[in-house]
């Protein structure tokens, strides 16, 4: 098994960032299995092939975020995280 994981900060609320990052998993076709839910800081997913977990932690400066991915094969788990990262840091959130 092999893990990645990436870190950024986000000037946005980690609501946001949150629910952003569900939607970002849904648009690459994997499944939601912990939404954002206002519980927690935490929203994970993936397929048979890759699992995601991404963590938002609010920051004075905006919202600090680590963004795993892991899969039996490095290529893919480096893929999907370096996508789901990309699409959570480019896509405004209002």
């Amino acid at each position: 098994m092999y893990l990645v994981y990436g870190t950024f900060v986000k000037p946005s609320s980690f609501e946001g960032c949150l629910a952003l990052a569900g939607q970002a998993l849904q648009s690459q076709g994997l499944v939601l299995v912990k939404p954002a839910d206002g519980v927690d800081y935490l929203v994970a997913g993936g397929n048979d092939a890759v699992s995601l977990t991404i963590v938002a932690v609010p920051q004075p400066n905006g919202t600090w975020i680590v963004v795993s991915a892991s899969s039996m094969d490095p290529n893919l788990a480096t893929q999907a995280r370096d996508t789901i990262r990309g699409l959570i840091e480019q896509v405004p959130i209002p």
